[in-house]
C-alpha cells in the first residue's frame, strides 16, 4: 500500500501562496494600467491646452497688429496669457504627479513579479518532491510486487 506524501500540507500552502501573489500581481497590474492610462489623459490634456492656447494667443496677437487695439484689449491679452500660464503649470504638476504614480505602480508591479516567481519556485521545488516521492513509492511497490511473485513461484511444489 502507497504512503502519503508526508509534505501535502506543505505543497497545498505553497501552491496557495503562488496562487494567492498570481492574484495580487493580476490587481497590481490593473492599478499598472490605470496608472498608464491617467498619465495619457494628463498628457494629451497638456497638449491639448497649450495648442488651443497657442492657437487663441495667435488669434489675438493678429487681431492686435491690424490696429484694433486699445489699452484695454492689451491687459486684457496679458492677463489671458498669465492665466493660461497658470493652467499650464496645474496641467504640468498633475502630469508629473501621474507620471510619479505610474513608477511607483511599476515598482511595485516588479516586485510582486519577483516574489511570485520565488512563490512559484517554492511551490514547484515542493511539487518536484512529491513526483519523485511518488516514483520512488512506486517502484517499491512494483519491487513487492516482484518479490511476492517470486516467493509464490519459489513456494510452489516441485
Amino acid at each position: 500500500m502507497a504512503r502519503p506524501y508526508p509534505l501535502e500540507t506543505l505543497r497545498k500552502l505553497r501552491d496557495e501562496r503562488a496562487e494567492a501573489h498570481a492574484q495580487g500581481l493580476a490587481a497590481q497590474i490593473a492599478r499598472s494600467q490605470a496608472a498608464l492610462a491617467k498619465l495619457g489623459e494628463r498628457e494629451r490634456a497638456r497638449r491639448l491646452h497649450a495648442e488651443r492656447i497657442a492657437e487663441q494667443l495667435r488669434a489675438e496677437r493678429a487681431r492686435l497688429t491690424d490696429g484694433g487695439a486699445s489699452g484695454a484689449d492689451l491687459l486684457r491679452l496679458a492677463e489671458f496669457a498669465k492665466a493660461a500660464r497658470a493652467q499650464a503649470e496645474l496641467l504640468e504638476r498633475a502630469e508629473a504627479e501621474a507620471r510619479q504614480a505610474l513608477a511607483t505602480e511599476r515598482a511595485d508591479e516588479e516586485k510582486l513579479r519577483q516574489q511570485l516567481a520565488e512563490r512559484e519556485a517554492e511551490a514547484r521545488l515542493v511539487r518536484n518532491h512529491e513526483a519523485g516521492f511518488r516514483e520512488h513509492q512506486a517502484d517499491l511497490a512494483q519491487k513487492a510486487d516482484e518479490e511476492a511473485a517470486l516467493e509464490q513461484w519459489n513456494a510452489r511444489p516441485r
